[in-house]
């Protein structure tokens, strides 16, 4: 080492001209990355990030275009246009109605084999049991009794105006419907004038009405490990109803198909006279991240 040159302290700069800032920098006019607010991490394009809810918020009011796609009665014009549909090709007949012939044959072979014969041979035959959940003698008292239970637990009666509306609805739509398309039912002849058809099939639209309407006015009073399998039961036995219909041969199958668009129709214009309670503090209190104690 030169005796010229000098040990220089660690930590200090050498003599010279002075360095340029960083390209890191903060640019001028702009607080210091210390001096930011600190708030929920952002990502590029602005949008926040809970550690609690992984799934990105927006800091902007949600758009108008993602409510319409939620909104239920988008399920309802769904199902007003099949409705409609299968309306216009029974009343022109159309290739479902062909389709029905194709389905009863195929349907009926099976039903009438020896082997099968005991699920719909006799008044106590399982599918007879099953058609008969459809006769409003059964399933009316189910949605009253429902529709009471449902107004004690909620301590309102909008419960029971839901189902009061939904056998309004079911009279006031089915029975019309089977006079004006008059459609003969398998195995019959023409329906004379001003008797009732078989589209769409009553018990298919009753069975669905009333005990869908049932179980989802008590869904709010149930508890919750029993509110999915109570829906669960209650779509098979309005699935197993519109089949045993058409295993008996009381039916053809876009007459089901048709029961179970207005049914649903029917569900969605009654649950808006008895919509679901508003959650409590403690529910939305557990939406935020806090353990329920």
């Amino acid at each position: 080492m030169n005796e010229e040159e000098k040990v220089l302290p660690r930590g200090d700069d050498p003599p010279g001209p002075p360095r340029a800032p960083s390209a890191r920098a903060d640019p001028p006019g702009r607080p210091s990355r210390s001096a930011r607010p600190r708030g929920r991490p952002t990502n590029r394009r602005g949008l926040n990030h809970d550690p609690q809810n992984p799934s990105p918020t927006s800091p902007f009011p949600a758009s108008g275009r993602a409510e319409r796609w939620r909104s239920p009665w988008l399920v309802s014009a769904g199902l007003l246009l099949i409705l409609i549909l299968l309306t216009v090709d029974v009343l022109a007949s159309g290739p479902l109605v062909a389709a029905d012939h194709h389905i009863r044959a195929a349907v009926q072979a099976r039903a009438t084999s020896p082997r099968w014969l005991w699920l719909s041979q006799g008044r106590l035959a399982p599918a007879q049991l099953i058609v008969d959940l459809g006769n409003n003698q059964v399933a009316i008292p189910v949605l009253a009794v429902c529709a009471l239970i449902a107004v004690i637990g909620r301590r309102t009666l909008r419960p029971m105006l839901a189902a009061a509306a939904g056998v309004v609805l079911l009279l006031a739509t089915v029975v019309p419907a089977k006079i004006l398309i008059g459609r003969s039912g398998p195995g019959f002849g023409p329906v004379p004038a001003g008797s009732l058809g078989v589209f769409p099939s009553g018990h298919t639209s009753t069975s669905s009405v009333c005990y869908g309407l049932a179980v989802l006015l008590l869904v709010p009073v149930l508890p919750a490990r029993f509110r999915a399998p109570a829906v669960a039961a209650v779509a098979a036995v309005c699935l197993l109803v519109g089949l045993a219909l058409v295993w008996c041969d009381y039916h053809w199958f876009t007459d089901v198909l048709a029961g179970w668009a207005l049914s649903g129709i029917i569900i969605q214009v009654c649950l808006r006279l008895a919509p679901p309670p508003a959650p409590g503090p403690a529910r939305s209190r557990n939406n935020h991240g806090t353990r329920p104690g």
